[in-house]
């Protein structure tokens, strides 16, 4: 029976200070069983640190060898990029004609420098900013010497625009400096340019030129170019002493002109026309135009009668009875065969005057 007064208290008197008793719990007093306790776990005490071996003498050793090993390097090494032994002291230029070996050894300004920390990107970009060096290649000669190849600008011919003439490249770059050209250099001239802009090369017509010429194919032909012309409407026109101008336009489908040409050329020996035929215009692809000479006149700077009038240059592929300025009519020559030959069929021909 749980005692209800347990809790009162009469006035004035002070709870005790003893300990209440302990009560026991429920399965002790039926059963006679110890309570269990439970007791906070305690930290477990620090294992003490096991003690390193001391270091052995020929690990000391190694340590101390791979120390010093690493000091002479990084000493020898300071020494070497400080001290003269290898340092620039031979520039050889080699290539250099236009180009003094002065010139190209003050531009790259190795002398002196470490060969190893040498910095040739720098000093390559220096030459090739010479007026006459196309390309320039450094190499290291250990362990005084630096060599330096120059390939210098080698001109192809001449581009003249009226009074104006400049030096050219095969790629029809225009020259500063260069090696000279050869006394069989071409020299194109440009008709109807404004000279106040002076004169600028059309670089696919200085690239045709360059192939006609590198490709023999005037050596099959039988004739050797007097002049070259280019104007802006029709393209690149070919003179040839004793046989007629050709008229190339540019340089696309040249294999097929070359072919046609070297064809027609045959041709004409073989089976002379009537008429005279001043001009053969290859620009129409298959349809190849023979035209009539046309009243002359001078042209400039060269000694040689060009059409002049009504332009020549058909604004359409001509076909079989189209009017000529000469006053005749034109009619494409046959489409040549394969193996160089004009196909069979009529020849040729170019209408009266």
């Amino acid at each position: 029976m749980r005692d209800l007064f347990r809790n009162l208290q009469w006035p004035g008197r002070r709870p005790s200070r003893r300990p209440a008793a302990r009560r026991s719990s429920l399965g002790e007093a039926r059963y006679g069983v110890a309570p269990r306790r439970f007791e906070a776990s305690r930290a477990e005490t620090p294992r003490p640190r096991a003690q390193r071996p001391p270091v052995s003498r020929r690990a000391f050793g190694l340590i101390v060898g791979a120390v010093a090993s690493v000091s002479l390097v990084s000493a020898g090494g300071w020494w070497l990029l400080s001290s003269d032994t290898i340092r620039v002291q031979q520039v050889r230029v080699t290539g250099a004609e236009v180009a003094s070996v002065e010139e190209v050894t003050k531009a790259a300004g190795l002398t002196g420098h470490s060969m190893v920390r040498l910095d040739a990107k720098r000093a390559g970009d220096a030459v090739r900013a010479l007026p006459s060096v196309k390309d320039v290649r450094i190499t290291r000669d250990w362990f005084h010497t630096v060599k330096v190849d120059v390939t210098e600008h080698q001109a192809f011919g001449y581009w003249q625009s009226g009074a104006q003439r400049i030096v050219v490249d095969e790629e029809g770059r225009a020259l500063q400096a260069s090696r000279p050209a050869p006394h069989t250099a071409p020299t194109i001239v440009e008709l109807g340019a404004d000279v106040s802009k002076g004169a600028e090369a059309d670089v696919d017509t200085v690239r045709l030129v360059a192939r006609l010429l590198r490709d023999g194919t005037f050596e099959r032909i039988g004739k050797q170019p007097k002049a070259y012309l280019f104007r802006a409407d029709r393209g690149l026109t070919v003179i040839a002493g004793g046989h007629p101008d050709v008229i190339f336009g540019d340089s696309s489908n040249y294999d097929f002109k070359v072919q046609s040409w070297i064809a027609l050329a045959d041709r004409l020996k073989q089976e002379p026309p009537k008429e005279t035929v001043q001009e053969i215009d290859l620009r129409f692809g298959r349809n190849i135009v023979l035209r009539a000479p046309a009243p002359p006149t001078a042209t400039p700077g060269q000694g040689r009668a060009t059409p002049t009038g009504t332009p020549v240059t058909p604004t359409a592929t001509p076909g079989p009875g189209t009017p000529t300025p000469a006053g005749g009519t034109a009619r494409p020559a046959s489409t040549p065969a394969a193996g160089g030959s004009p196909a069979l069929g009529g020849a040729p021909t170019v209408g009266g005057r």
